[in-house]
């Protein structure tokens, strides 16, 4: 999907937290590795490319907005070309559905050029034809919100590492502005829609998804939304079919011949940066 340069209105003149150490990128190269997080997956956007999603109901997926936004044409794409793989891995997957419709929150617009609805409501929330079953994936619960310097577990797909999910743990939250967090994790074109846990005594628990990624303070940093209550704001629109939201079901989502043309590119990261300066 496209890049998008953007800048997120005060976020960057914040100061940044003291650092604490991160844990690095490593590949879950093993089913055994792979299996605690198999409700995290791709979510592949036939004629576009992927991003990452995380079930959290057994047909419920949770993702990036702009993901199902076609680059090109500006408009939503069919949900029959989204399909959710379930802990894929090197070509396999512990289960595959198509997505029936999705909501995307009512707050988000890809055409008014404003950060605040480029980054702060870029939740959308996928509703699978049928359910996944937990022996398959079991749905990640959500967490409570997190504060600068809660140490944070992120699990993504990505490019360069597309066919296999990657896990950082720990990395941090460096600083936040109301839903928005800006993050040490390791992000790349593909990791949009990536879920953000915290963990928890029993098991990780979804906290935020990645948006973005930009260059904060000198150093590489991912830009997330924390959840709190924008994913309820979705879950409710999708079962009610609240009208302020854009419900996209394969009625009034279908794209014709010529808008389903696009690239075949894992490009689904956005990323954040200062405008350049005026002359």
């Amino acid at each position: 999907m496209r890049m998008v340069i953007l800048l997120v209105a005060g976020l960057l003149a914040l100061p940044a937290a003291a650092a604490e150490p991160d844990g690095s990128l490593t590949r879950l190269l093993t089913l055994a590795e792979a299996r605690p997080w198999a409700a995290v997956g791709r979510v592949n956007v036939a004629g576009v490319g992927f991003c990452t999603g995380t079930l959290i109901a057994p047909d419920k997926v949770l993702t990036a907005a702009h993901c199902l936004i076609h680059p090109r044409t500006g408009k939503p794409v069919a949900p029959d070309r989204i399909h959710f793989l379930a802990g894929f891995r090197k070509g396999s997957f512990l289960a595959h559905r198509t997505v029936r419709r999705y909501a995307i929150h009512h707050d988000y617009d890809p055409h008014s050029g404003r950060p605040d609805a480029l980054v702060r409501a870029d939740v959308a929330v996928l509703e699978l034809d049928s359910a996944v079953g937990v022996n398959a994936a079991r749905p990640f619960e959500r967490a409570r919100r997190p504060r600068t310097g809660d140490p944070v577990t992120l699990i993504s797909y990505a490019r360069e590492r597309s066919q296999v999910p990657s896990i950082q743990e720990p990395c941090h939250v460096l600083a936040r502005r109301g839903r928005i967090l800006v993050l040490s994790c390791e992000v790349n074109f593909g990791s949009s829609g990536a879920p953000v846990f915290v963990r928890d005594a029993a098991r990780p628990k979804v906290a935020a998804l990645i948006s973005a990624m930009t260059t904060w303070h000198g150093r590489k940093v991912a830009i997330s939304i924390d959840l709190s209550p924008v994913l309820d704001e979705v879950l409710q629109a999708i079962a009610t079919s609240d009208p302020r939201f854009q419900t996209v079901s394969a009625e009034t989502g279908r794209l014709s011949l010529r808008e389903r043309l696009g690239r075949q590119e894992a490009t689904s990261l956005r990323k954040v940066s200062r405008p350049p300066a005026s002359p």
